[in-house]
């Protein structure tokens, strides 16, 4: 009779994917020899990609990782969550599960207000060799399939803390949190990982920041004079960088004038840009509300880099030089409110390098009012003029839950009664093709027309509405009625 350690090791695996992790543990203590025997896939799916946060024993648990020799090779993607001890009144079970939250909380203030969370992070980044990204994130992964439909990737250490003290941690900017805390904290987050990575003098590729909720305030991508020899090394090497951003303008100084004197949105962002020279990856999720401050930004990003010569004459600290982001293949945007020439001017800057772009829930919206029964697609415009630009040859392209000026934007099918889609997308050298039926089928879904009232059926109303007031007081009327 066929037993665990006789079956062919394709048939072990196959067993161990259906198990819940708790089950799959068990199975490894059985014996050595299974152990050995599924390690390679135990390790790839819990150790290639895995998420901390900064509490001493998340961290502690990373740098752990990062002195095992086989499994420290393994981990190419460290994440760190954004969870937080909440400083709101809690009610807790017993005393018990209160004196491990306290205990907690003070160890993440701590850990925070003397540094050690960098000393942590720099410890482990050191011994991972093969560190190919680095990200932030406020959110779980549900993508845990084999603990079931509700199970996710949480940062080592969250769910002990709840079964522990019943109390499940928040990310920063949810819950009971504040916003502006929130922001602060993301604010260290974002800024303890890039100190932490140049002290360690490791140079992942990709540098991403994935937030569901607010994204970094502009004051984030402000580097102090101290740390900007360290840390601009490191940025040079960044391949790709995906951002959230919130670029709302926090300092409200003015002039005598009454003038704004920083009036320049994204202004540390910019300048944030310009130590990223090797950029081949771009993603911009922006705060779509903020539409002028991201616009301005956008205008900034389409104009052309100042010649070598004269781009240290004209570049000021509250007025940074545009950057040039010569080896950019790939351009995403999302979460956007803008004007189409402003998206036509960043594609016709890059186009020379751009193989790849994602536009994805965003509103294109018009200068002026549009006057009355005047029904343009900017849509179909936009994407009419992208095909003409010389030197765009994209590859793939991606556009997805459109609207132009707050009305949905859809693409219509051959089914004419099946709903437009929301999302088209294409990867291949027919770009041409794709354009073409890009510009067929994108449809404004404008909404139903007011019916208007004509005068003469208006004074035929009116002089009913009086007749209709005669009558009920005229008691010969009621009586014949």
């Amino acid at each position: 009779m066929a037993s665990l350690l006789t079956i062919p090791l394709e048939l072990l695996v196959v067993v161990s994917v259906h198990l819940p992790t708790s089950d799959l543990a068990s199975l490894r203590l059985t014996c050595k020899q299974v152990e050995k025997s599924l390690y390679e896939w135990f390790s790839k799916e819990f150790f290639t990609k895995k998420q901390f946060m900064l509490t001493h024993a998340s961290l502690q648990a990373l740098i752990d990782i990062s002195k095992n020799v086989s499994l420290a090779k393994k981990l190419t993607h460290v994440i760190i969550g954004t969870n937080v001890y909440d400083e709101i009144p809690l009610r807790f079970r017993d005393e018990d599960a209160a004196t491990r939250y306290i205990q907690g909380y003070e160890d993440q203030k701590t850990l925070l207000s003397t540094g050690i969370d960098r000393e942590m992070l720099t410890e482990a980044f050191q011994r991972l060799e093969n560190l190919d990204t680095v990200g932030i994130r406020d959110f779980n992964a549900d993508s845990r399939l084999r603990d079931g439909k509700n199970a996710s990737w949480s940062s080592w250490g969250a769910t002990t803390v709840y079964r522990e003290t019943g109390i499940q941690l928040q990310f920063s900017n949810r819950g009971s949190y504040t916003s502006e805390a929130g922001t602060r904290f993301v604010t260290r987050v974002f800024s303890s990982v890039l100190y932490a990575l140049a002290k360690a003098n490791c140079n992942p590729p990709k540098v991403e920041v994935l937030l569901r909720h607010s994204g970094l305030p502009d004051a984030t991508f402000f580097l102090p004079d101290f740390v900007r020899p360290t840390i601009a090394p490191m940025l040079h090497n960044i391949k790709a960088l995906l951002l959230n951003v919130d670029l709302a303008m926090r300092y409200l100084h003015t002039h005598s004038s009454g003038t704004s004197a920083d009036p320049h949105a994204g202004r540390s962002l910019r300048r944030f840009l310009s130590f990223t020279p090797n950029l081949t990856h771009l993603r911009l999720n922006f705060e779509k509300h903020l539409v002028a401050n991201n616009e301005a930004f956008l205008e900034w990003l389409g104009q052309p880099a100042p010649a070598a010569t004269a781009g240290a004459q004209n570049t000021t600290f509250l007025d940074p030089a545009p950057v040039s982001l010569q080896h950019l293949k790939q351009l995403e945007f999302g979460q956007l409110n803008v004007r189409p020439d402003i998206l036509f001017a960043i594609a016709t800057k890059f186009a020379p390098t751009l193989q790849d772009v994602s536009f994805w829930r965003m509103n294109l919206h018009s200068q002026a009012a549009v006057p009355y029964g005047h029904k343009p697609n900017y849509w179909a415009d936009l994407f009419a003029k992208l095909s003409r630009t010389s030197q765009l040859n994209l590859n793939h392209l991606k556009v997805g839950m459109l609207q132009q000026d707050h009305n949905h934007v859809g693409f219509k099918t051959e089914d004419e009664k099946s709903n437009p889609l929301k999302l088209k997308e294409y990867t291949g050298k027919d770009m041409g093709k794709f354009w073409n039926d890009l510009q067929e089928q994108v449809s404004v879904l404008w909404p139903e027309p007011v019916i208007r009232i004509n005068d003469a059926e208006s004074e035929d109303d009116e002089m009913a509405d009086e007749d209709e007031e005669v009558d009920e007081d005229d008691e010969d009327y009621e009586e014949d009625e």
